[in-house]
C-alpha cells in the first residue's frame, strides 16, 4: 500500500513516499538530508521544518523524526554536512598554492567565496533569516575538525601540536564568521586577499 501525506497549509501538493523509490534503512537518513538540503536552499532556514521535509520527502513527520530529535538536529545536520563538502573543496583548492601563508589566505577567500554562492550555506547569512542559534555550531568540535580537515596540508606543514592546531582552526573560522557576517568596510578580493596577508598570517604565526 503506497502512503502519501499532505501539506494542507502551505503547499497544498500530494507526493508518494519516498517519491516511489523506498530506500534502505541505512540510506533513508541520507534522503532525508537530501531533501532537507533542497528545501533550505529554496526557502531558507526559517522556511524549513520538519513537516516540508516529509512533504518533500513523501513520508510521514514521524518518519523524520525517526532520523532527527528535532527541527534543530535536522537544520544542523544539514549544515555539517554542506561544510564537510566544502571542506573537501578547500583541501583540493589550496594545493595550487605554496607555503603556509598563502595557503591560508587561498583557503580564506575560496571559502568566503564558496560559502556565499552555495545555496545551502549562504542561508545562514541572509539578513532576515540570521540564526544566532545555528551561527553557534560554527564554532562547535565538528566544525573544527572539518576545518582541519580542509587545512591538513597547513597543519603537517606547520608542525602544529593538537592545542595549537584547534586554536589556530578556531581562530580562523571566527575570521571567517566576522568577515561573513559584518562585511563592512567592503574590500575587493584583492585587496581582502592583502588584509589577510598583513593580519591573518600573522596572527597565526605563519
Amino acid at each position: 500500500m503506497t502512503h502519501t501525506t499532505t501539506d494542507e497549509g502551505s503547499r497544498g501538493k500530494q507526493r508518494e513516499a519516498w517519491d516511489g523509490d523506498p530506500p534502505h534503512r541505512t540510506a533513508a537518513r541520507e534522503r532525508l538530508l537530501e531533501v532537507a538540503a533542497l528545501c533550505v536552499a529554496r526557502d531558507g532556514i526559517a522556511g524549513t521544518g520538519i513537516a516540508h521535509v516529509a512533504l518533500e520527502a513523501g513520508v510521514s513527520r514521524p518518519t523524520v523524526y525517526r532520523y532527527f530529535k528535532d527541527r534543530e538536529e535536522l537544520i544542523r545536520s544539514v549544515l555539517l554536512q554542506a561544510g564537510l563538502r566544502l571542506a573537501n573543496e578547500v583541501q583540493e583548492h589550496i594545493r595550487a598554492f605554496e607555503g603556509p601563508g598563502e595557503k591560508i589566505v587561498a583557503a580564506t577567500l575560496f571559502t568566503l567565496r564558496a560559502i556565499r554562492e552555495n545555496p545551502v550555506l549562504r542561508q545562514v547569512w541572509q539578513p532576515t533569516t540570521f540564526d544566532a542559534n545555528v551561527l553557534q555550531g560554527f564554532t562547535q568540535p565538528a566544525s573544527i575538525t572539518f576545518t582541519r580537515v580542509a587545512l591538513a596540508e597547513i597543519i603537517d606543514a606547520t608542525g602544529w601540536d593538537e592545542e595549537e592546531a584547534a586554536e589556530s582552526m578556531e581562530f580562523m573560522l571566527r575570521m571567517i564568521i566576522s568577515l561573513l557576517a559584518t562585511p563592512e568596510p567592503r574590500r575587493t578580493e584583492d585587496e581582502l586577499r592583502e588584509f589577510l596577508r598583513r593580519r591573518l598570517v600573522p596572527a597565526l604565526g605563519l
